[in-house]
């Protein structure tokens, strides 16, 4: 079996726990399991009601996906010797563990063929980092249509993007009292921690960025020299990719706890890209290497994200490289050994965000994409690469090239 799908097995701990589709105890219930049900554990996050896993579970003769509190596992602890002590790529040579393994940006907002000129226009806007622009066009529509559910949920996303949380909040509210949805409630719960947990109230402004941030864990001195980081950094990697910036992108730099907190983010995660950047301080209080590499990667989020819409195998592999997160030959030859035995997901497969992937098959995706996009580079060059992110349709020859050549 190949280490991707290699997951720690575990078992239902008594009979009647509920399987949901997020950590909330009160969310709906997907199943009711039974005692000795086989479990396999995705991955750990910090939940409202404690510590909880992604997991797929065998009952019935079916296998369903879901969320499960840590009581309600029997080996889960086996789960979490193996995640503490730092778990290895099943190869000769392992892939160390990024430091600073992320969640790639939101999925692109879409309205329905046919719909307003001006709701188009707003999603596009919001779809390209302007979500300032956006929202000022779908307040002017909620003016004249204010109990249009639609029409509040993406006024609700702009808000978010913009910074203005608590008004996201009311916005998604308002749209599930007139149309409950649960994909809307779920981004509204989030944004309800978010408020309670987020304490980052002092703002600085650069020519590219709004910086927000926590005086009692950043000093002043810190935060004024982030920002001039921050606008250099934008500019290296708009050069490189070809993107521009019409609104200031949010950046929150929090400190590990609340990080988790107001993101609810898997264990292994220390940065986000969600219309807004989120960044987690791994050096304790201080603004290190590790904590720039962590800037620079999610500005290539944000960048990609203005661009277009594209798989999260380059997303990530380009947030590495142009971040300049580390990678030796001895990780480039195991990689190479994994896509010989089969044991690499083929590019198609890394298509989709990997932030619901275990700590280790995350380490698998990231090691895989970054291989992948030196290649890319090797192949196309700098002005190359640009036009395959300007060019989608490129892309599926591209992934064959690549599969191909990760294996030479």
């Amino acid at each position: 079996m190949s280490p991707f799908l290699l997951l720690l097995a575990s078992s239902v701990a008594q009979d009647g726990v509920a399987l949901r589709p997020t950590c909330d105890p009160y969310d709906s219930k997907i199943a009711e399991l039974k005692a000795g049900d086989a479990v396999e554990i995705r991955h750990a996050m910090m939940g409202e009601a404690g510590l909880c896993y992604k997991v797929a579970v065998t009952s019935a003769g079916k296998t369903v996906e879901g969320w499960l509190p840590a009581p309600a596992i029997a080996g889960a602890e086996d789960f979490e010797r193996a995640r503490n002590a730092g778990t290895k790529l099943d190869t000769p040579t392992p892939v160390q563990p990024q430091a600073t393994a992320r969640k790639m940006g939101t999925d692109a907002v879409t309205v329905p063929d046919g719909a307003d000129a001006r709701l188009s226009k707003a999603a596009a806007l919001l779809n390209s980092n302007q979500p300032g622009e956006a929202l000022i066009i779908i307040e002017a529509m909620l003016k004249h249509n204010g109990t249009d559910p639609n029409l509040l949920a993406i006024a609700g996303a702009a808000a978010y993007q913009s910074d203005q949380v608590r008004q996201a909040v009311d916005y998604w509210e308002r749209a599930v009292a007139v149309a409950p949805s649960p994909s809307v409630e779920r981004l509204l719960r989030d944004a309800k921690r978010e408020v309670e947990a987020d304490q980052s109230a002092e703002k600085l402004f650069g020519m590219r960025f709004l910086f927000r941030y926590d005086a009692r864990e950043i000093a002043p001195e810190q935060a004024r020299s982030i920002v001039p980081l921050l606008d250099q950094e934008f500019a290296r990697l708009s050069e490189m990719l070809g993107c521009q910036s019409q609104e200031r992108i949010v950046v929150v730099v929090q400190n590990v706890e609340a990080y988790r907190k107001a993101t609810g983010s898997a264990e292994w995660s220390a940065g986000r890209y969600d219309g807004r950047i989120r960044v987690a301080l791994i050096e304790g209080n201080r603004i290190g290497e590790e904590t720039r590499r962590s800037l620079a990667h999610e500005i290539v989020h944000a960048c990609l994200a203005q661009i277009g819409n594209h798989p999260a195998w380059l997303h990530e592999g380009l947030a590495q490289k142009l971040s300049g997160e580390p990678f030796s030959n001895a990780d480039r030859d195991a990689v190479r050994e994994m896509a010989r035995a089969g044991q690499l997901p083929s590019l198609a497969k890394l298509g989709h965000t990997f932030s619901r992937l275990s700590a280790r098959h995350a380490q698998i995706a990231y090691a895989g994409a970054l291989q992948a996009v030196e290649l890319l580079y090797q192949s196309y060059e700098i002005d190359g690469v640009r036009n395959v992110l300007r060019n989608p349709e490129m892309l599926p020859q591209v992934v064959v090239d690549l599969d191909r050549r990760l294996k030479e």
